[in-house]
Protein backbone atom coordinates (compact mmCIF):
# COMPACT_ATOMS: atom_id res chain seq x y z
CA UNK A 1 0.00 0.00 0.00
CA UNK A 2 2.71 2.42 0.78
CA UNK A 3 1.29 4.74 2.97
CA UNK A 4 1.67 4.37 7.01
CA UNK A 5 -0.58 3.66 9.79
CA UNK A 6 -1.85 7.04 9.86
CA UNK A 7 -3.05 7.26 6.64
CA UNK A 8 -4.59 3.26 6.35
CA UNK A 9 -6.26 4.38 9.88
CA UNK A 10 -7.48 7.56 8.16
CA UNK A 11 -8.55 5.53 5.44
CA UNK A 12 -10.23 2.96 7.53
CA UNK A 13 -12.36 5.54 9.77
CA UNK A 14 -13.56 7.08 6.58
CA UNK A 15 -15.13 3.65 5.42
CA UNK A 16 -16.65 3.65 8.99
CA UNK A 17 -15.05 0.62 10.14
CA UNK A 18 -12.81 1.96 12.92
CA UNK A 19 -14.03 2.32 16.40
CA UNK A 20 -11.90 4.53 19.23
CA UNK A 21 -11.98 3.12 22.32
CA UNK A 22 -10.16 5.81 25.56
CA UNK A 23 -9.54 4.54 29.20
CA UNK A 24 -9.44 0.81 28.56
CA UNK A 25 -7.68 -1.39 31.23
CA UNK A 26 -4.84 -3.67 29.66
CA UNK A 27 -5.46 -6.21 32.06
CA UNK A 28 -8.85 -6.74 31.88
CA UNK A 29 -10.89 -5.21 28.71
CA UNK A 30 -8.76 -4.94 25.65
CA UNK A 31 -8.13 -8.77 25.14
CA UNK A 32 -12.36 -9.09 26.06
CA UNK A 33 -13.49 -6.45 23.95
CA UNK A 34 -11.19 -7.47 20.66
CA UNK A 35 -12.04 -11.12 21.15
CA UNK A 36 -16.13 -9.99 20.93
CA UNK A 37 -15.74 -7.75 18.69
CA UNK A 38 -13.30 -10.22 16.49
CA UNK A 39 -16.33 -12.39 16.68
CA UNK A 40 -18.69 -10.02 15.12
CA UNK A 41 -16.37 -9.36 12.39
CA UNK A 42 -16.80 -5.53 13.78
CA UNK A 43 -14.67 -2.46 13.19
CA UNK A 44 -10.94 -2.38 13.79
CA UNK A 45 -10.58 -0.89 17.66
CA UNK A 46 -7.52 1.81 18.52
CA UNK A 47 -7.41 1.86 22.48
CA UNK A 48 -5.67 5.00 23.61
CA UNK A 49 -5.40 6.41 26.82
CA UNK A 50 -4.70 2.50 28.31
CA UNK A 51 -4.87 2.81 31.97
CA UNK A 52 -1.31 2.52 33.53
CA UNK A 53 0.22 3.99 30.14
CA UNK A 54 1.85 7.12 29.34
CA UNK A 55 -0.06 8.92 27.04
CA UNK A 56 0.38 8.23 23.22
CA UNK A 57 0.68 4.26 23.61
CA UNK A 58 -2.02 3.24 21.69
CA UNK A 59 -3.28 -0.58 20.73
CA UNK A 60 -5.12 -1.50 17.11
CA UNK A 61 -6.82 -4.74 17.31
CA UNK A 62 -9.12 -6.52 14.96
CA UNK A 63 -7.01 -4.58 12.10
CA UNK A 64 -7.50 -7.53 9.54
CA UNK A 65 -10.88 -8.94 10.19
CA UNK A 66 -13.05 -7.80 6.83
CA UNK A 67 -12.14 -8.57 3.33
CA UNK A 68 -12.59 -4.56 2.92
CA UNK A 69 -9.52 -3.88 5.23
CA UNK A 70 -7.68 -6.70 4.59
CA UNK A 71 -8.16 -5.70 0.50
CA UNK A 72 -7.26 -2.03 1.31
CA UNK A 73 -4.38 -3.00 3.49
CA UNK A 74 -3.22 -4.83 0.11
CA UNK A 75 -4.34 -2.20 -2.05
CA UNK A 76 -7.03 -4.12 -3.91
CA UNK A 77 -10.42 -2.63 -4.32
CA UNK A 78 -12.88 -2.80 -2.29
CA UNK A 79 -15.15 -6.04 -2.11
CA UNK A 80 -12.31 -8.07 -3.42
CA UNK A 81 -12.69 -11.94 -2.68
Amino acid sequence: MGDDLRAWLAKVEGMEELKKVDGADWNLEISCLNTLNWKRKGPALLFDKIKGYPAGFRVLTSAFVTANRVALTLGLPAGFR
